[in-house]
């Protein structure tokens, strides 16, 4: 199983799980259609499917573009109902439901969950974020991917081979940010009550997280302005001993 971070920012997000049989996966389609395009190589072989996890533009973009080119987009309730207000939905939508597994391709096993606190609130500012856990049934290999979110609620028994996870800022930067004027206080708000903060990530990786076989980490959605990115990766990496990759860092992602 490969992750492939194509962008991962504000600006932007698209991800694409490749299996071992060369069977692809898109998670988010949250960059116009003309970059997907691009980022892709113009080659739209083999794709299972794409998966959503929330209705932001930077996250679902071009989903109707995607639906259109043949691609299954596969989604929470919540999301889908939140992008029809703005957005008509091409009849290959298809709704998943927290906890309820299913399969795309035959390669791809999805275990869908919803990003929700033990007091039912959202742990995004968005009408039913999911994340994901993928397996690649061609070699057993299973990923986790988890991205804007203040928490994450769940944790597996599972020996994850990849981690695609959400670390979004350092709180000490943006206090230090907030005194200084440098940020609007409504920004640095949403940031500590809808993305997670490094702490909190790190907290997740020692704490609920199974890496004995993981080869990859990747950092999503690090914000340019509002954390030391490299510095996060360099310790996550010395502390779990897997190799640590910041996502999209060529991306100007600062605004988060």
């Amino acid at each position: 199983m490969r992750f492939i971070a194509h962008a991962s920012s504000s600006v932007g997000n698209l991800y694409e799980v490749v299996a071992g049989n060369g069977q692809r996966l898109l998670i988010e389609c949250g960059v116009t259609w003309a970059k997907l395009q691009k980022a892709l190589k113009y080659d739209l072989t083999n794709i299972a499917g794409c998966l959503l996890s929330h209705e932001h533009k930077d996250h679902s973009k071009a989903v109707e573009d995607v639906m259109a080119a043949g691609i299954d987009v596969w989604a929470s309730e919540g999301t889908f109902k939140a992008i029809e207000d703005s957005l008509p939905l091409h009849r290959r939508a298809n709704v998943v439901r927290g906890k309820e597994r299913f399969f795309l391709a035959k390669t791809f096993e999805v275990f869908p969950f919803v990003l929700k606190n033990k007091d039912g609130e959202m742990c995004h500012d968005a009408a039913e974020p999911m994340g994901f856990k993928i397996k690649d049934k061609t070699d057993g290999e299973e990923m986790l991917f988890v991205t804007d979110t203040r928490s994450i609620p769940a944790a597996f028994g599972v020996e994850f081979s990849l981690v695609a996870i959400c670390c979004g800022y350092d709180v000490a930067v943006l206090r230090q940010r907030e005194a200084a004027g440098t940020i609007d206080p409504s920004l640095a708000k949403r940031l500590l009550t809808s993305h997670m903060e490094q702490e909190t990530t790190k907290l997740y990786l020692r704490k609920a997280c199974c890496l004995g076989k993981c080869t990859e980490i990747w950092l999503l959605h690090c914000s340019r302005d509002n954390l030391d990115a490299e510095k996060v990766r360099s310790e996550i990496e010395l502390e779990f001993f897997v190799k640590t990759v910041i996502a999209g860092k060529e991306v100007k992602n600062g605004r988060n």
